[in-house]
């Protein structure tokens, strides 16, 4: 048939006349219906010729090579092969995909229905919790003021029931949703490409699609679990007692449940995670409110472990976590509501920590034709500003967290914010900087954001709020500053004023010979003793508790031990200037891991908001990243 107004030829089925419906009629109603993107495909498709035979028309489909072909093609090439019309297998092929994307469409439903379900299952929480808090709060009017606080522990119960099956309903729902948008994106695919696609693109991508559904098709409809019934009962008004919650579940035992993560490897002062997965007597998971307080965690040796926590987890699992100090074989057990489980005592391998350097140093950006001349002291505020001291260039470095350059103030002198080799460098408030200006013997406070000196104390001498070269500086949580004398051979602690509270470490039986870093860590001072290769550990008063470390390289000996730091898991961290390294030991003074790589003459130590741990080099004028 050759369309009488744009002249195109088009194939038609024996018997149909078209030819005897005038233009408008042809046009309008049947070709005006489609947009004019689908009216050139079409025209497209009819007009497909051969590959081979660029003068015949694909007519015929072997679906032995699974090749449109043409009657040439036919003959030449498909001998003895099966093969249909074109059109007939086009047809197929779409009663096929559209037979699948019916049941797609159908599964999808019934996933709705499911959802549904679940937010019917929603409201009901909502509404029986809501009736039992009403029941709760009438019963508590009727009782004395004696009962208020059973009224709270009653509500607070009852919440917390709520949103733990709220947190796993909407779960549930989310995944599902997210289901059916999969299906529902696959259908549309496959309806868009039946009705708007040429022939050659169906059967391209036939094999492909039919995967897609099939994959579909075969994916079961999740049941969700029924929320647990709540109902609260009002006691007797005779007495003092409000009522009781009755939580209908059948209770996680020892028997059945099961722990997972304990074959990972464990290293000395890092968080130590694993998961404990209770199971009903029946085997199924249990849906238990406050499995954590029928949870017991036991680890041996419990002095060397801290940070112990049991935690419910959203899915229904229990997080069990715990800090081992030092390096070393610990006993597990796990019991629930009294009872072991199965495979407890169990036994993992803790590991010394391995401190790794992350890339290749901090990137401090500084201001065109500047350079470091020795790096020493470093400290991070608490929106991630850097400030390092540069010994050899008497001037302090104002870093973004970034890493790029806000402010260079100093210069070798006397005066007032000039320095003669600033060592120590810490923040006393997010603005403002203490710094050790050692060859001044005085300390000098600093705003980073102007560059002037607040405030400046201290000159050369023994007696009390005199300095004798200090090299470090740091400020506890009232805001007394702690200064380390090299010189002066001691420690001390004066107000913000810079007037002296008191001085230690220059008398008695474990005097200090060159110190060079001191931290107040709970009540208590480490101080590094650089000529004496250890660390003494002092009370709040200044009275020697004990000490660890000698002159040596293997592990827990130092060769000039400087900057200190706690982490945040309570280890001590030790730069051991001359052994080339950091130093990692429980604060009872147990090595419990170092840095594997070298480390070029680390000076100072901090850590920044990030976690991150910075290191100053000496003479490699970088700071490290330690992870």
């Amino acid at each position: 048939f050759r369309c009488p107004e744009c002249q195109a030829e088009i194939d038609l089925p024996e018997g149909n006349r078209f030819d005897l419906l005038p233009n408008s009629f042809f046009h309008k109603s049947l070709l005006g219906v489609l947009e004019a993107e689908d009216c050139q495909a079409i025209s497209r498709q009819q007009q497909e010729t051969c590959l081979q035979h660029t003068e015949e028309r694909l007519r015929y489909y072997c679906s032995t090579c699974e090749a449109s072909v043409c009657p040439v093609c036919v003959t030449e090439n498909h001998r003895g092969h099966a093969f249909d019309l074109l059109e007939k297998a086009v047809q197929e092929e779409k009663k096929n995909i559209m037979s699948t994307v019916e049941t797609i469409k159908e599964k999808a439903d019934l996933f709705r229905a499911e959802l549904r379900k679940l937010e019917k299952t929603s409201e009901d929480v909502e509404m029986i919790i809501a009736i039992a808090k009403q029941e709760v709060s009438e019963a508590t009017e009727r009782i004395i003021t004696k009962t208020r606080q059973q009224e709270k522990q009653l509500l607070e119960s009852l919440e917390m029931t709520r949103r733990r099956r709220i947190k796993r309903i909407n779960s549930a729902k989310q995944e599902l949703e997210s289901l059916v948008k999969q299906m529902n994106e696959a259908a549309d695919f496959a309806e868009n490409l039946v009705q708007r696609r040429s022939a050659a693109d169906i059967l391209q991508n036939k094999n492909k699609l039919r995967e897609k559904l099939e994959e579909f098709h075969g994916v079961e409809v999740p049941k969700h679990r029924q929320a647990t019934f709540v109902k609260f009962t009002a006691a007797s008004q005779h007495n003092f007692k409000l009522g009781s919650i009755q939580v209908s579940e059948k209770p996680p035992i020892a028997a059945k449940s099961t722990l997972e993560g304990l074959y990972q490897t464990f290293q000395a002062g890092v968080e130590a995670k694993f998961t404990l997965c209770p199971r009903t007597s029946g085997g199924e998971m249990s849906d238990h409110d406050d499995l954590k307080d029928q949870v017991e965690l036991l680890l041996k040796p419990a002095e060397d472990v801290t940070n112990v926590t049991v935690d419910e987890e959203y899915d229904g699992n229990v997080s069990l976590k715990f800090t081992p100090k030092v390096p070393g074989a610990y006993s597990i057990e796990v019991k629930i509501n009294g009872d072991k489980l199965p495979t407890c005592p169990m036994i993992v391998q803790v590991k010394e920590r391995e401190l790794v350097v992350v890339g290749d140093e901090l990137k401090l950006k500084l201001f065109p034709g500047d350079k470091f001349e020795r790096l020493y002291g470093i400290a991070v505020n608490t929106e991630g500003q850097i400030v390092v001291t540069d010994n050899f260039g008497h001037c302090v470095y104002v870093f973004d967290k970034d890493g790029n350059c806000l402010r260079k103030t100093g210069g070798e002198g006397s005066n007032t914010g000039q320095f003669q080799y600033p060592r120590g460098i810490s923040f006393f408030n997010d603005n403002e900087v203490l710094i050790a200006d050692l060859g001044n013997c005085r300390i000098q406070r600093l705003n980073i954001q102007t560059g002037t000196v607040v405030k400046s104390f201290g000159k050369f001498g023994k007696e009390k709020g005199e300095l004798g070269n200090p090299v470090d500086v740091t400020v506890d949580d009232v805001e007394r500053i702690i200064v380390t004398e090299r010189e002066n051979n001691r420690i001390q602690v004066m107000s913000k004023e810079g007037e002296s509270i008191f001085t230690f470490g220059d008398k008695g039986p474990e005097k200090l010979h060159g110190p060079s870093c001191c931290v107040l860590h709970k009540n208590m001072f480490l101080v590094s003793d650089k000529e004496k290769h250890c660390i003494k550990a002092f009370d709040q008063s200044g009275t020697f508790l004990y000490k660890f470390g000698k002159k040596g390289n293997q592990d827990g000996q130092f060769n000039l031990p400087r900057g200190l730091l706690v982490d945040s898991s309570n280890n001590l961290l030790v730069c051991d200037t001359d052994n080339y390294r950091v130093q990692k030991f429980s604060l009872d003074g147990r090595f419990t891991g170092k840095s594997i790589t070298r480390l070029s003459k680390p000076m100072a130590i901090t850590k920044a908001p990030d976690g991150r741990i910075l290191v100053t080099s000496h003479d490699q004028k970088k700071v490290y990243i330690l992870k």
